[in-house]
C-alpha cells in the first residue's frame, strides 16, 4: 500500500507548479498580442484610393474578336447511325402515358457524343418547352 501512496505523491508535487506556469504563459502570451495589435492599429495608414508611390498602371485592352467554333467530325460513323436510333427509340417512347420528358447522354471515352432532350418541362402546359 505504501508504494501504491508514494507513486500518487509524485506527480501531485509535479503538478503544482504546471497550473501557475501555464497561466503565467498564456497571460503573457496575451499582453504581448494586445501590444501587438495595438502597434499595427496606432501605425499610420494610407490614404484610401492610394496605392503608394506606385503609378497606376494603363489598362490592358482585350482582343475584343472570338473565333468561331468549327463543328467536330463525328468519331465513327458507326456510333452516329446507333445514336439516330436512341433518338427515334426515345422519341416513341414519349407517348407512354405518364412520362412528361426524356434526358439522356451519350459518353465515350470521356467525351459527350450525344444529348438528347424530349418532352416538355411542364407536362400541363403545352406551350412548356423542352427539357435542357
Amino acid at each position: 500500500m505504501k508504494t501504491q501512496a508514494g507513486w500518487w505523491l509524485g506527480p501531485l508535487k509535479v503538478k503544482k507548479w504546471l497550473f501557475p506556469a501555464s497561466c503565467s504563459f498564456f497571460f503573457l502570451l496575451s499582453v504581448l498580442m494586445t501590444g501587438c495589435f495595438l502597434w499595427q492599429y496606432y501605425l499610420p495608414k494610407l490614404k484610401t484610393g492610394s496605392l503608394g508611390p506606385e503609378a497606376p498602371s494603363a489598362p490592358v485592352r482585350m482582343c475584343p474578336q472570338h473565333p468561331e467554333p468549327v463543328p467536330l467530325a463525328h468519331p465513327l460513323p458507326v456510333l452516329k447511325e446507333a445514336l439516330e436510333k436512341v433518338e427515334r427509340i426515345l422519341r416513341q417512347a414519349l407517348s407512354a402515358p405518364g412520362l412528361a420528358a426524356i434526358s439522356a447522354v451519350v459518353i465515350h471515352n470521356d467525351a459527350v457524343l450525344w444529348t438528347g432532350n424530349f418532352g416538355k418541362k411542364n407536362g400541363s402546359d403545352p406551350a412548356s418547352g423542352p427539357p435542357r
